[in-house]
């Protein structure tokens, strides 16, 4: 039972760990993302850094308004903060866990949670991206906007929700079992 214990303590601490990575890189890509709105409201003209669209719009010959660019800036900026939001929601239920909290309502509602915010992430990301091309009337093909970085979160959205039903059978078995002794 000790054993148990102490690796169950390994993956909390190996969790806490790529829960700081995960907000450290979260957070350098987020501050770039600020720094180009803010220069761009600053000067009322393009960064030199280019926009971070994943619609590549360098060597394209493009009249979009500044007011357009910081629209579509503000909206990555809204939707990148949905990371956060699902970062804390793992982060939470480490801490049930940590408090041999397992097969309760809380868990399976952080997991929840963190899913719906990976795939806002997501599909807000992938959203934006083609309102950008379609704004600009590129020629880029839809399929060229999904980068690894989307696959992944939404691979993760997903996984946390299969989490979260998992959880859910999980409370219901450990509610019959109770009822039955």
């Amino acid at each position: 039972m000790k054993n148990k214990a102490k690796n169950t303590d390994k993956g909390i601490k190996a969790f806490n760990t790529i829960y700081i990575i995960g907000i450290v890189f979260a957070g350098m890509k987020l501050i770039d993302y600020l720094q180009w709105t803010f220069q761009l409201i600053k000067k009322w003209e393009l960064p030199q850094e280019p926009f971070f669209s994943k619609v590549n719009l360098t060597n394209v010959d493009i009249e979009m308004s500044i007011t357009a660019y910081l629209i579509f800036a503000v909206s990555y900026i809204i939707v990148f903060g949905f990371i956060f939001l699902g970062l804390y929601q793992l982060n939470k239920t480490t801490k049930l866990f940590a408090e041999k909290i397992t097969f309760q309502k809380e868990v399976g509602s952080a997991f929840k949670k963190a899913g719906k915010s990976f795939l806002a992430f997501t599909f807000g990301t992938l959203i934006i991206d083609i309102a950008v091309l379609a704004w600009t009337q590129g020629s880029s093909r839809v399929i060229d906007l999904l980068s690894t970085e989307l696959i992944v979160f939404l691979i993760l959205g997903y996984l946390m929700f299969f989490l979260a039903d998992i959880f859910k059978e999980g409370i219901t078995l450990k509610e019959e079992n109770e009822l039955t002794i």
